[in-house]
């Protein structure tokens, strides 16, 4: 469970919020099952650490409502650290991983059009530009020698672990992206190219990591976090269509209209529409990537089909699986685009 480190600031906030409600101490204590020395410890500041989800019990009992609590934590959280177990630090990288390489992202037309100038105004060719990002000059030989390239490198032996990338990319990459040969990609790899057109036109490293979010972000190509955080900070319908994509709103009718079909099964049968479910679920943690390509499949072509046939098709489907049922574990990543 991660642990935050209390701050005097963390404590005061619990106790003033406590008192500010007219909520005695033991009533917090027999909620979040911990002794009234526990509570008397973390508003005084008498500890150095307090599991992230006993404070979120503490602010829910204090505050009510969840959206309340969690508006009220946010900012006291993002001033402290939060400690992570090693099997916490390894889920934290595996979003890492899925949200920055595994992610593929299309390419929106503005975002090539202001590549397109960007390299006019500097006078650049693409090629160039990928020969610049394959030097990897931020990064010290040891950072380089026998590491894997382009995929995040976590670095855990130093004071502050950090992530970084060594690029070894295609010449022409960019020249594919420009022509639409190309039309999605990953978030690390478009971060880096944009960082590097910012570093040509005399960026430092700083400067030209924060002008290439901005500007992803201005071209509505987010990654998870950034867009998340984007979403946090608006509240009206129109500021949160600045933020999603045509391909974000697309995505929300098609998903809206299957749940809505799922719905009507489910409340036709709502032992058969879970058994099924059940199924889909267990299927979609083994590999989501490849369920999708199956459920994807083109089925409205068995429109035709009589009862019969259906349940011919459906036996067809059975022995397949049973058929293929028996193969040995692969070691492959759970996303791949079939």
């Amino acid at each position: 469970m991660p642990k935050v480190k209390l701050t005097e600031e963390l404590s005061r906030a619990i106790k003033n919020t406590r008192n500010d409600k007219g909520i005695k101490a033991a009533d917090l204590s027999k909620y979040i099952d911990r002794s009234l020395a526990y509570i008397s410890k973390l508003e005084n500041n008498n500890a150095e650490f307090v599991d992230l989800e006993v404070l979120y019990k503490i602010f829910e009992f204090l505050l009510g409502k969840k959206e309340d609590f969690l508006e009220h934590i946010q900012p006291l959280l993002e001033k402290t650290t939060i400690e992570l177990t090693p099997d916490e630090i390894k889920e934290q990288e595996w979003i890492q991983i899925f949200d920055l390489e595994y992610r593929q992202i299309p390419i929106p037309d503005s975002l090539i059009t202001f590549i397109t100038k960007m390299l006019n105004g500097l006078n650049l060719t693409a090629e160039k530009v990928i020969l610049e990002m394959n030097k990897n000059e931020e990064l010290s030989i040891q950072n380089i020698l026998h590491k894997k390239t382009n995929s995040l490198i976590f670095e855990r032996n130093q004071e502050k672990p950090c992530s970084y990338i060594v690029f070894d990319l295609k010449d022409n990459l960019l020249q594919k992206i420009l022509s639409k040969q190309i039309n999605i990609i990953n978030y690390i790899t478009m971060e880096g190219i944009v960082r590097t057109l910012y570093k040509m036109q005399g960026a430092s490293i700083k400067e030209a990591s924060e002008k290439a979010v901005l500007t992803l972000n201005e071209h509505k190509f987010f990654s998870l976090y950034e867009k998340k955080e984007l979403l946090r900070e608006k509240v009206h319908g129109e500021e949160l269509d600045m933020v999603l994509t045509e391909f974000d709103k697309k995505n929300m009718i098609v998903v809206n209209t299957i749940m809505k079909h799922i719905k009507i099964l489910s409340d036709w049968n709502i032992d058969y529409a879970n058994r099924k479910l059940k199924n889909l679920e267990d299927s979609f943690e083994i590999d989501p990537s490849f369920i999708l390509a199956v459920i994807g499949g083109e089925f409205f072509k068995l429109a035709n089909l009589d009862k019969e046939g259906k349940k011919a098709f459906l036996a067809d489907l059975s022995a397949l699986i049973d058929k293929h049922s028996d193969k040995p574990k692969s070691s492959e990543e759970k996303f791949e685009a079939y």
